[in-house]
């Protein structure tokens, strides 16, 4: 695996628990938790993407996109395990 993708990889995930961590221990409701996680990966993964795109010499890469987002669903399982695993 490149470096490259790892790096998105870890961005995907710090991403989405510094918006979906607070917000579901906040309110300890696993919605309120998991829609902020994946938005504002999905947002982090898109913009990174096009300053990707309107740099000359780079270019869109879906394989980046993805490896952004999965580290995104790692803090989703987590949030999810988090929810129902507090007996």
């Amino acid at each position: 695996m490149k470096k490259d993708k790892i790096t998105h990889f870890c961005a995907g995930a710090m991403v989405a628990a510094l918006v979906g961590l607070p917000a579901y221990l906040e309110s300890m409701n696993l919605f309120s938790g998991l829609w902020p996680a994946i938005m504002a990966g999905l947002l982090a993964a898109g913009i990174k993407e096009m300053c990707d795109d309107n740099t000359e010499g780079n270019n869109w890469d879906w394989h980046d996109f993805g490896a952004t987002f999965i580290g995104v669903l790692v803090v989703v399982v987590f949030i999810i395990l988090l929810h129902f695993g507090k007996g």
